[in-house]
């Protein structure tokens, strides 16, 4: 702003020089009009005192009469600024406040292990699939509109636990199945999608992410748009994970028509809480239903 000043003050002082009014000036840049005109005046005030050819102690009376004027104008603009500004626009206030957040930073960061110990990690972000694992996977779908396809396949890529309690840890691992076809699951017969080893403790929610929904139905073949609430569809059920047992957690879904012959039917895919749950054993049918 400084420099843009100057620039207007120097381009106003040569056109008065070359006899345009101080009006005509001040006309042209109104929002510095309050700066502009007592420097012009003093300038022109000069010039009518100094016609003639000044002498070299008449140009530096002038010039310091300019000073003066151009420092008052300067001290009137610091005055209008807000504290914080004229306090942080000094080096060495901000010098002062660059130390001031170093010891607070150092302090915090140094109290930190005392004050908040971290506790030990549970389980690395994504677990290694284990034939023997404690932790077993498996979707299924309950029986709704299912009966309308003739294939209806979901593309999963990974399966997100989260752990209840203070650690409030998200358990993560990509699925060693990545599509099943729920037309292929209905009733009690489910598909294992992963099987490993997960940190022991209480689960409270599961969330499983879906890439890709394709439906072909049974009636005319054609494939149809079947919606997801979300690319992340989670369930909140509690269920425990122990070393010594293995846990079979089957995740439910479900496709519901809405809409009419008349308006069009839509589908959605979404789960079903009520059949999801840990613990569930395969029966009999299930197990032959079952795809390694």
């Amino acid at each position: 702003m400084t420099n843009d000043f100057d620039k207007i003050v120097d381009e106003c002082i040569d056109r008065l020089n070359r006899g345009e009014g101080l009006e005509a000036c001040l006309a042209d840049y109104p929002r510095y009009v309050e700066q502009l005109e007592p420097l012009l005046r003093a300038m022109l005030q000069t010039r009518k005192a100094y016609s003639f050819v000044p002498s070299a102690s008449a140009k530096r009376a002038a010039r310091q009469r300019f000073n003066v004027a151009l420092e008052k104008l300067e001290q009137r603009r610091q005055e209008k600024k807000p504290l914080f500004t004229r306090v942080f626009a000094q080096p060495v206030a901000w010098a002062t406040v660059a130390a001031m957040l170093l010891i607070l930073v150092g302090g915090y960061f140094g109290l930190r292990p005392l004050l908040y110990p971290v506790g030990p990690v549970l389980y690395p972000v994504e677990p290694v699939p284990n034939s023997e694992g404690n932790f077993v996977f498996l979707m299924s779908d309950d029986v709704n509109a299912i009966g309308d396809f003739d294939s209806l396949n979901v593309s999963v890529s990974k399966v997100g636990l989260l752990l209840g309690g203070e650690s409030g840890q998200w358990v993560e691992f990509e699925t060693e199945v990545k599509e099943v076809d729920l037309t292929l699951l209905q009733g009690d017969k489910a598909q294992e999608i992963w099987r490993g080893n997960v940190p022991e403790g209480q689960y409270t929610k599961v969330f499983i992410y879906v890439t890709d929904v394709r439906g072909v139905l049974k009636e005319t073949g054609q494939t149809v748009e079947v919606k997801l609430p979300s690319q992340k569809l989670h369930i909140s059920k509690s269920f425990q994970v122990t070393a010594d047992t293995v846990t079979s957690f089957t995740y439910d879904l479900t496709v519901i028509a809405a809409g009419s012959p008349q308006s069009g039917i839509k589908y959605i895919l979404k789960p079903q809480v009520d059949q999801s749950g840990a613990d569930h054993k395969p029966s009999e049918d299930k197990e032959k239903g079952r795809k390694q």
